[in-house]
């Protein structure tokens, strides 16, 4: 996130967990990490330079920590600047998030974590829901048996943008469309600025670690089955 679009309601769940329950005989338990790879849960996150980790080691990103203490098999395809409608950076993946979805068919999850992004603000309304549409649209289509997950947009430390709710609501509608899950976690770095780098923008390894807990937290709540 290198502009000045920077990066960047309880979970929702009903309706969406009944049509989950079915998706796959196996339950998912926190802290549950499979001896054998061969086992291993595959995931998929998109994103943008927040879930990348901008700033730190790949390591050290909220997708990392979390593969890490599941046991997922996790590959982190999120992209510095990129959003629903917007463009990553030319020196990462040079596209926006419809541009990443060959890449995570290929793949073959089956989970899929796909935020919402602040790089998306300023962008009309209409136009951002219908590239949202498209690309959650896109990845079942392709991976009909897999589970999406969509997380609601990170924000900095101070009052996010009004059209945030519209990126989530947006989100929200997209994933729920699918049969997939929902989660809003709030604005976990709020109030909170030595969370974040000099930027102001990307959290820093405690911002890191606290959307890794807020997240972890709401997928143990979803009892999340894949």
């Amino acid at each position: 996130m290198t502009s000045l679009r920077t990066r960047a309601s309880a979970i929702v769940l009903a309706g969406a967990m009944l049509a989950l329950a079915g998706c796959s005989p196996a339950t998912l338990e926190p802290d549950t990490k499979p001896s054998s790879s061969a086992n291993r849960p595959v995931v998929v996150a998109i994103g943008d330079s927040i879930m990348k980790g901008h700033g730190l080691s790949a390591e050290q990103a909220w997708p990392a920590t979390l593969a890490r203490s599941t046991g997922w098999d996790l590959t982190n395809l999120a992209c510095d600047g990129a959003g629903f409608a917007t463009a990553g950076d030319d020196n990462d993946c040079g596209a926006d998030f419809s541009g990443l979805v060959n890449e995570a068919v290929a793949l073959h999850p089956t989970l899929i974590i796909i935020s919402g992004s602040s790089n998306d603000l300023g962008i009309d309304n209409d136009h951002l829901r219908t590239e949202t549409t498209s690309v959650v649209s896109s990845l079942h289509a392709e991976l009909p048996a897999a589970t999406i997950v969509g997380i609601s947009t990170v924000w900095n430390d101070s009052v996010a943008p009004d059209q945030m709710n519209d990126i989530n609501e947006q989100v929200r509608t997209a994933i729920m469309a699918v049969k997939g899950l929902y989660l809003d976690i709030g604005q976990p770095l709020a109030g909170h600025r030595s969370w974040l780098q000099s930027d102001r923008v990307h959290p820093t390894v405690r911002g890191q670690q606290k959307l890794d807990e807020v997240i972890t937290g709401a997928i143990r709540s979803a009892k999340l089955s894949i």
